[in-house]
């Protein structure tokens, strides 16, 4: 009997799939469609999508980049749960992005527009560490970003990994098809 190394594509299963789509199209809305003059909606948006998010992640632990996904959908949620269900983002920070544009007529506390942030200043946040305040100048849309969003992309990484690259399976190759291979 001969020993061979073949690569193959393994069945991949993920649970509910349709929660994750349904959270981040929850935070679409609550970025992008009129809610009214009251941030309330945009918030409980906000939280009920992170809720469902993580249940999402329960159901597929068993999944190493969704389990990475997880503890950075954590990271985010400590923050934004803390701090009124929106992520908060000092003036300083976003000065430092180019992003001051966002805040001209918003107060402290108030939801800034067309964004999933909230402004406030470094005193009175809640998990400061944990809040948008990496500052990365580039020419894409995220400039202003939390460790958990950092944890999440890293998730992302693994999971696409786990999902489109090949793995190495060892084959044990009986007589009568080593035969066939080798005629």
């Amino acid at each position: 009997m001969k020993r061979e190394l073949r690569l193959y594509f393994p069945k991949v299963r993920i649970r509910s799939g349709v929660l994750a789509l349904f959270a981040l199209a929850m935070q679409a809305i609550a970025i992008f469609a009129p809610l009214g003059f009251d941030d309330t909606p945009k918030r409980l948006l906000f939280e009920s999508s992170y809720v469902l998010m993580l249940f999402f992640i329960i159901l597929n632990l068993p999944r190493p980049g969704l389990a990475i996904i997880g503890l950075g959908v954590l990271l985010n949620m400590l923050p934004v749960f803390a701090n009124g269900g929106l992520m908060p983002v000092t003036a300083e920070n976003l000065e430092k992005a180019g992003k001051t544009s966002h805040i001209e007529g918003t107060q402290e506390g108030d939801a800034i527009p067309y964004t999933k942030n909230v402004l406030k200043s470094k005193e009175n946040t809640h998990f400061y560490e944990l809040s948008d305040r990496i500052v990365w100048d580039n020419p894409f849309f995220f400039r202003v970003f939390s460790i958990g969003d950092v944890v999440i992309a890293g998730g992302l990484v693994v999971t696409l990994g786990d999902l489109f690259l090949p793995r190495l399976k060892r084959e044990t190759l009986s007589p009568e098809k080593m035969s066939r291979a080798n005629p």
